[in-house]
């Protein structure tokens, strides 16, 4: 395990935080995955944070699985994007399969990285899903529930 890993789960173990499942990838970068979710409007939302060698660390989130659907591609992608211009700690994209994620990147100078920083970023995330989830849900609700007539 990669030193920001191995930080972060002393930082877990110290605070008796017990949500996250651990993956060793075991590559090159040294990689490993930390797995939980977030609980937004009722909806646990699978949450990784990524831990390598590089001097990043992401957070990713996935919001929705195959939202991005042929009936709403043009809404969703507006959508999405006006999110991306207006927010800066993280960006919102769709996978090839249309499944809706949100990362948030940090850097870890030297590479360490706080634990707290960690759970504020968190807690942005939250934060911003919590205000703006159901109305992303709409636009991905509207046109699947349209699909399925």
């Amino acid at each position: 395990m990669n030193k920001k890993a191995e930080d972060f789960k002393a930082y877990l173990d110290e605070k008796d935080i017990k949500v996250f499942e651990i993956e060793e990838v075991n590559d090159e970068q040294e990689t490993a995955v930390f797995r939980s979710h977030i609980m937004v409007s009722g909806q646990q939302l699978p949450t990784v944070v990524i831990f390598d060698k590089s001097i990043f660390t992401v957070i990713r989130v996935q919001v929705s699985p195959q939202a991005l659907v042929e009936d709403n591609q043009v809404e969703l992608l507006n959508l999405i994007n006006e999110e991306n211009f207006k927010y800066k700690p993280f960006k919102l994209y769709f996978n090839p399969s249309g499944n809706l994620f949100l990362d948030l990147c940090l850097t870890a100078e030297n590479n360490e990285i706080s634990g707290d920083t960690v759970y504020l970023m968190f807690n942005i995330i939250i934060n911003y899903l919590n205000e703006n989830y159901r109305d992303m849900m709409k636009a991905i609700w509207g046109a699947n529930s349209e699909q399925e007539k």
